[in-house]
């Protein structure tokens, strides 16, 4: 696990950046000395992102007077690139919601304009809202959600066929990895049974209580997938070919898979879902999955206390998390990310999109998600519950043991830095 320093970032008050957005509405121009580059913003998008975000950029530089530089920069640098020296990093930085958490206790972001924080309550899920937020405050602005679905070959199952994982099985071949088991696809069976992770609001380091009678059915489960003939374990690099192949009829994967999920049966038979119940421990639950949300957070340091740079700052990741923003996100070839804001979700492009529709009822509600936890000692998380569920699948852990184990990783997490 990585230690994160505590960083003193120079910054103005919450209440003197809201009083200049209201002064650069009114077309106040007037700045403090902060250099020679004080006109010129730095902006990170995500890779590949860069021309998408062309237009909005562009009125941007128009209504606000700021130049901006476009950087593309892989999002899970981001938190990274910024601690080490939040002065040379971008005003404005696009990250995966996760990371919210560190950046926050190591004072690199501050909370936004109330506002803008209203804004983003009305305007987007309240399941994206959430990722957005860090102990009750609102830290960035989303602009897109993420969550894996069921996809499956439509000529071996029906759409009532996957509503079940039980009938997937029976009728198919289920495949997915519990040989090296990925915690980020696995672990949110425990919540599907009502175990939390850190606490029901995923941000109290002791609130994990896997060490219990429906924990130890979850390992039970999974236990027992080793002798179901409908599960094929697969790994990473041939689960696409066994899809294509015939082996495997259906699997659990993200956006990401999309395209090679539709070249690997064609677009005439992959079909898309929602997550399928699940029986555990005699009892049908829904399985659940982590939502990921996407953000733009504004990094005050570069201004060097010019409050009028901070506030362009905010108004342009208000920008590129607008409305217009997030539609031209999920239409521009190459992005098609799914839109946080409700409105855009709404609409007969995104409507008529399978993928977009299942990520969406997805995202819709705890019911079938939980937003993934932004405290560091997830990196705690990652490996132990990841082993744990390994051991028990390959026979490492005996059933005697599950509880005693569940109970440690439990005390584990609670330890954790």
């Amino acid at each position: 696990m990585k230690t994160w320093k505590k960083i003193v970032l120079g910054s103005v008050s919450l209440l003197a950046a809201t009083a200049l957005l209201a002064a650069c509405s009114s077309n106040s121009k007037e700045t403090s000395s902060s250099g020679s580059d004080s006109k010129t913003l730095k902006l990170w998008v995500p890779t590949g992102a860069k021309d998408s975000y062309a237009d909005t950029v562009s009125q941007f530089e128009k209504d606000s007077g700021y130049k901006v530089e476009v950087v593309e920069m892989e999002d899970p640098n981001a938190q990274e690139n910024l601690t080490k020296d939040a002065s040379t990093a971008a005003d404005v930085f696009s990250l995966p919601h996760d990371q919210l958490g560190k950046l926050v206790e190591a004072g690199a972001i501050q909370e936004i304009p109330s506002s803008m924080a209203d804004e983003i309550k009305k305007n987007d899920t309240e399941q994206a809202a959430l990722g957005a937020q860090y102990k009750g405050k609102t830290y960035a602005f989303p602009f897109g959600i993420e969550s894996q679905v069921t996809y499956y070959n439509k000529s071996k199952l029906t759409a009532d066929d996957v509503k079940s994982y039980e009938t997937i099985t029976s009728k198919g071949k289920f495949g997915g990895n519990l040989k090296e088991v990925n915690a980020y696809a696995i672990a949110p069976l425990f919540l599907s049974v009502g175990d939390t992770l850190f606490g029901a609001d995923g941000e109290q380091v002791d609130g994990t209580n896997w060490g219990n009678e429906a924990g130890v059915n979850v390992l039970k489960f999974i236990a027992a997938q080793k002798d179901n003939s409908g599960f094929v374990n697969v790994d990473a690099s041939n689960l696409l070919a066994k899809f294509g192949d015939g082996s495997v009829d259906a699997f659990q994967s993200g956006p990401w898979d999309y395209a090679a999920a539709e070249k690997a049966v064609g677009k005439d038979n992959l079909g898309i879902s929602v997550y399928p119940t699940v029986n555990i421990g005699g009892q049908d639950v829904q399985q659940k999955a982590f939502l990921g949300v996407k953000l733009y957070a504004v990094n005050q340091t570069p201004s060097n206390g010019d409050t009028d740079r901070i506030s362009a700052s905010y108004k342009l990741a208000q920008a590129l998390t607008s409305k217009e923003s997030q539609a031209n996100q999920f239409k521009y070839e190459g992005r098609h990310i799914i839109p946080a804001n409700k409105e855009v979700q709404e609409s007969d492009d995104v409507k008529k999109d399978a993928l977009a529709q299942a990520v969406i009822t997805m995202g819709s509600s705890d019911t079938y998600t939980t937003v993934m936890p932004k405290l560091s000692q997830m990196s705690v998380f990652w490996t132990e519950s990841a082993a744990i569920l390994s051991d028990v699948y390959n026979g490492k852990i005996g059933e005697d043991q599950y509880l005693a184990k569940l109970q440690q990783f439990d005390k584990d997490l609670a330890a954790a830095k």
